[in-house]
Parts: structure tokens; sequence; C-alpha cells
């Protein structure tokens, strides 16, 4: 039986994306379609919206991104 259990209102394996990064993604964004956010960062319009809103997202995709935003600056 899978059990999912909150954290500090956000689900096991999910977690905010770093402000910085995202104040960087507004400054450098060239457009907010999914097909230019894939290019970009490599996520979907509606990860964006949740990156946008301070809402968690999967670990994996957090971490990801941030690594990706740090290659780039």
């Amino acid at each position: 039986m899978e059990m999912n259990i909150a954290l500090s209102g956000a689900r096991a394996g999910m977690r905010p994306v770093n402000e910085r990064a995202v104040a960087l993604m507004k400054r450098e964004m060239i457009g907010q379609t999914d097909e230019l956010l894939m290019r970009q960062f490599g996520i979907s319009y509606n990860t964006w919206r949740k990156v946008r809103e301070g809402q968690p997202i999967r670990h994996s995709v957090a971490d990801r991104l941030e690594s990706r935003l740090a290659r780039s600056s």
C-alpha cells in the first residue's frame, strides 16, 4: 500500500526551486510557451507555473533545472 506523507505542505520527494534560480529564469526567459520553456529550461508550462508560484515540484526536476541554470550563468 502506497502512503502519501505531507512534509511542510509538500509531498515527499517534492520541493520548491531556489528563489535565485526563479529570478534568473524570469530575467533570461525568451518565452512562456511549452516549446520555448522546454527548449530553454527543459520544463513544461505546467512546471513553470508551479515554479513561478513557489509551489513544490519533483525533487529530481528541481535539481536538474537548478543544475542547468548554474551551467548557463
